[in-house]
């Protein structure tokens, strides 16, 4: 198991399983997380997207984890 970022992305309030990815930096995570949630409110789009990195174990044979 490895320590790693997950970006969690939220659409209309709702987790979007879909969208979670998994990063070796938080730093670099969080930019991600930060652009997806100001085009939902300051460029006003219809759907308020927001999303938050999380610290999470994952097995690095089962997911791709982003640099």
């Amino acid at each position: 198991m490895k320590l790693v970022f997950a970006l969690i992305v939220l659409i209309d309030g709702t987790v979007d399983a879909e969208a979670t990815s998994y990063w070796h930096d938080i730093t670099r995570c969080r930019w991600f997380a930060e652009e997806l949630t100001i085009q939902g409110t300051i460029r006003r789009y219809d759907t308020p997207v927001h999303a938050y990195c999380k610290p999470v174990y994952v097995n690095p044979a089962e997911v791709t984890i982003y640099d």
